[in-house]
This record gives C-alpha cells, structure tokens and sequence, in this order.
C-alpha cells in the first residue's frame, strides 16, 4: 500500500513538473525595422533562414538562456527585390557578416527584461531587451546600432546606394524583435 500511494506521489510531481516546463512550439519569428527618410520612416522585414537551436526547460530563464539563433543576412526579406539587393550587396557585403547569431545571456522574470548577445562582423554587443509574453508567445524588442558592429564601410556604402531614395537620410539604428512561440 505505502508503494502504492508513493509512487502515486511520484507521478503526480511528474505531471505537475511536465506541466510548468517550457518547449518550443513553432517557428522563431524574426522582425527588423530600418529607419529613413528624415521624419524617420521605419521599414520591416525579417529573415528566410533561420536556425534555432532552443532546449525544453523547466523554467523561463533556462528555456530562454538555451537559445541559439543563426541567420544567414543574405536571406534578408523586406516585400521588396529591390530593396533586398540593396541592403545585402552593401550592409551585408562583408565576408564577415554572412551570418547574425544570437544568444541570451541573461533573463530578470520580475522586470520582463533579457539581455541578447548580438554577433555580427565578428563583433558581439550585448542588447538590453524587454519582453512580454502572450497567447503562447514569448516577443522580445530592443535596438541595435549598426555602426556598433564595426560596419561604417558597409553602412556608408549603404546609405551612398540610396541617398535618392532616402532623401538623403538613412539611420544606423534598426529595431529588432523576436518571437519565441512555445507551449
């Protein structure tokens, strides 16, 4: 009997535990806004490839901590060809910068914040972001700096490209966002 109502015990913590465990549950969503123009239009898209690599935890922070993220920049996607071409053939033009990867080094549950680990052209910043979580989702915002990535040759050539285009007003600040859907 007393084997009985232990291993009853058991299973329910067991339960209760898979219960509160975090896994992913689709795909990573990826968002970046450009800004332009000089009342500061902001421009989106996101990435074709991407590859996460995210392990299911038993809690928040060491569900969110265990992502990896790698993109390909040359798979940029803004709705626009021309667009496309324009910031891959000089933003992403470096050998450098053939892939972004991100990781989270840190997660604080009490103010909604994570710091990601940014790496682009050999460089890694740390990017204070805060996140919510809904429906499933978990999204993060922050913002980078191109120009932080060592990348002004690039950046240069970039708003050279399209000085017409922008009315000669381009911004080295883009907005990202992800989202982490999970169950």
């Amino acid at each position: 009997m007393k084997k009985r109502i232990l291993l009853s015990i058991l299973v329910t913590f067991s339960l209760i535990s898979s219960l509160n465990a975090y896994e992913l549950n689709g795909d990573l969503g990826v968002k970046w806004t450009g800004f332009k123009l000089a009342s500061k239009v902001g421009v989106s898209g996101t990435f074709n490839k991407i590859d996460l690599e995210i392990t299911k935890s038993e809690t928040l922070t060491e569900f969110l901590k265990s992502a990896k993220v790698k993109i390909e920049s040359k798979s940029l996607e803004s709705k626009d060809p021309v667009r496309n071409l324009n910031i891959t053939s000089t933003l992403f033009s470096l050998a450098n910068t053939e892939f972004i990867k991100g990781s989270i080094s840190s997660v604080d549950e009490i103010n909604k914040t994570l710091v990601l680990d940014v790496t682009m052209n050999k460089v890694t910043k740390t990017i204070p972001m805060s996140y919510e979580i809904e429906n499933g989702n978990i999204t993060a915002k922050g913002s980078i700096d191109i120009l932080d990535f060592d990348m002004k040759s690039s950046y240069l050539a970039f708003t050279q490209k399209c000085s017409t285009l922008h009315e000669n007003k381009s911004y080295s600040d883009v907005n990202i966002e992800f989202t982490i859907p999970f169950k």
